[in-house]
């Protein structure tokens, strides 16, 4: 195995461990938060019956834009606040996984390896 592979193993393996430091607080903090308030709304809503009404309203954009805002004006308080939770915490965990991604693709291997000639 010359340098230049191992240097790459072990970078792998380095950037594997940051990442995963990295996911930690999403992966045991923000998607178990998740899945309780999907678990509370699906007592509430009737996700068959919202998906089968969605694919109804998909003809153009805006039905689907009307279907989404009538359907949050006639639900429950409780429902609301449910799906927003659910949609705040899916877009922070979607940013904190992607910024993770974008911090690991710049960053540049940089280990003061001695190459052998």
């Amino acid at each position: 195995m010359t340098n230049a592979q191992l240097k790459s193993k072990i970078m792998r393996r380095v950037y594997a461990t940051w990442l995963w430091n990295r996911s930690k607080p999403v992966l045991f903090l923000q998607l178990p938060l998740m899945i309780v308030f999907l678990a509370i709304q699906h007592e509430y809503v009737a996700f068959r019956a919202v998906a089968s009404n969605t694919l109804n309203s998909l003809n153009s954009p805006s039905s689907v834009f009307n279907y989404a805002v009538s359907a949050f004006q006639t639900a429950e308080p409780l429902v609301v606040f449910l799906a927003a939770a659910i949609g705040l915490f899916a877009v922070l965990a979607l940013n904190s996984m992607a910024r993770n991604v974008i911090a690991l693709s710049k960053k540049e291997i940089s280990l003061p390896v001695r190459i052998d000639k």
